[in-house]
C-alpha cells in the first residue's frame, strides 16, 4: 500500500505538505492540493484506511485535540506553529492526523475518535477543564499534553520552562538598568501565566528590588492594550514592562503610542513566546523564544514511544526558552 512518503516523492513536495492536503488544511494552495490528491488516487492511497480494519491492532491514526476559547486555531500564532510540528512528525512516521477542535465549555463530551477507539493515541493542547481530563483518563487512551493550562498528574506532558524563562526575561530588563518593571499577562489561574509571574517576582527578589502590586496587571488573554494603559497612568509609572506573552505586548504598543510615548526611549517592553509578529513589530520586540514546532514534534515522539511501550510510565519533558534581543529595550546604564 502506498504511503505518505510515496506521495510526497511523486509530487515533489514535503511529507508535511501531503499531510495538509490529505487532512484538508486551509493553509495550502488549491493547485498543490489537487495535484497531491490526484497522485494519491493514482497510487491507490487510502487515507485512514485502517480505522475500520478489525484485523489491525493499530489504526495508524493519532488524534490531536485542541480546546480553544474564542480565536480560531488557524489564527492562533502559538498553537498553529505547535500543530505544524505535530503534523510534520506524524507524516514522517507514516501516521495520519485526526484533528478535533473543542470550545472551552463545561461538560464537553469526548470526541468520537476516543469513544470509538479510532486512534492509537492522542495529543492535547489548549484550555481543558478537569471534567474533560477525568473522562479522558477513564478511556485509558495513550495521551500526551502540550503546555496544559492546569496542573495534571499521571499523564505525559511537554512543558515550557516558563518560570526560568520569565526569570531570564526580567533579569535581562534589570541588567539594562530598570528597577520599576511592570508585569502584564492573561489570567493568573492559568499554569503558564502563573509560572511566568513567579519567575518575574523571583528576579525582583534576587536583585533586591521591592515587589509592587500596582505594577501587576492580569486578566483576559488579549487585554494587553488596557493593561498597558493602566500602567502608563500611574503617578510613578514603570520604565519597562514584561509581558507574559507577545500578544499582550504587541497590543500594548498601541497604548504606548496613544500616550505619545516611544519604545524604547520612553518605555521598554519585553514579551514571551517569539511569535512571528514579534520581529515584525516596530520596533522589533525583544522576547523569550519558545520552540513551538519542536514541542509538537517531541510530543509525537513521546506518544509513539508510549504506544510502542518503549516508555512504560508517564514522562514530563521540559523545553527551555531563549532570549531573543531586538529593539524594544533601552539601556539605562549607558
Amino acid at each position: 500500500m502506498a504511503t505518505i512518503k510515496d506521495i510526497a516523492k511523486s509530487a515533489g513536495v514535503s511529507v508535511s505538505t501531503v499531510s495538509k492536503a490529505l487532512n484538508r488544511r486551509v493553509d495550502i494552495g488549491e493547485e498543490t492540493r489537487r495535484k497531491i490528491l490526484t497522485i494519491a488516487k493514482e497510487l491507490n492511497y487510502v487515507h485512514g484506511a485502517s480505522i475500520n480494519n478489525s484485523n489491525n491492532k493499530k489504526t495508524e491514526n493519532i488524534g490531536v485535540i485542541f480546546c480553544r476559547e474564542s480565536q480560531p486555531l488557524s489564527l492562533n500564532p502559538f498553537y498553529s506553529r505547535v500543530l505544524e510540528g505535530i503534523e510534520a512528525e506524524l507524516a514522517i512516521n507514516n501516521y495520519n492526523l485526526v484533528l478535533h477542535l473543542l470550545r472551552d465549555e463545561k461538560n464537553v463530551p469526548l470526541p468520537k475518535m476516543l469513544r470509538e477507539h479510532q486512534v492509537d493515541g492522542v495529543i492535547l493542547t489548549g484550555v481543558f477543564k478537569e471534567d474533560f481530563i477525568r473522562k479522558l483518563r477513564k478511556t485509558g487512551v495513550n495521551a500526551v499534553f502540550i503546555d496544559p493550562k492546569i496542573p495534571i498528574k499521571d499523564i505525559s506532558q511537554v512543558l515550557i520552562d516558563n518560570e526560568h524563562g520569565a526569570f531570564m526575561a526580567t533579569q535581562y530588563i534589570i541588567s539594562k538598568g530598570h528597577t520599576r518593571i511592570g508585569f502584564i499577562s492573561g489570567e493568573l489561574d492559568r499554569l503558564s501565566f502563573f509560572q511566568r509571574y513567579k519567575g518575574y517576582k523571583k528576579a525582583l527578589e534576587y536583585n533586591n528590588i521591592t515587589f509592587d502590586e500596582e505594577l501587576v496587571r492580569s486578566g483576559d488573554l488579549e487585554k494587553g492594550y488596557n493593561h498597558t494603559k493602566k500602567l502608563l497612568v500611574l503617578e510613578n509609572r514603570p520604565t519597562a514592562i514584561f509581558s507574559a506573552n507577545d500578544i499582550n505586548a504587541i497590543y500594548g504598543y498601541q497604548a504606548i503610542k496613544e500616550a505619545n510615548l516611544r519604545i524604547p526611549h520612553d518605555i521598554s517592553i519585553v514579551g514571551f513566546d517569539d511569535i512571528y509578529l514579534a520581529k515584525m513589530s516596530s520596533p522589533a520586540l525583544t522576547t523569550m523564544r519558545v520552540y513551538k514546532e519542536e514541542m509538537g514534534s517531541i510530543a509525537v515522539r513521546k506518544l509513539l514511544q508510549i504506544i510502542s511501550k518503549e516508555i512504560d510510565k508517564e514522562i514530563t519533558t521540559m523545553i527551555p526558552t531563549r532570549l531573543v534581543e531586538r529593539e524594544s529595550v533601552r539601556d539605562l546604564t549607558e
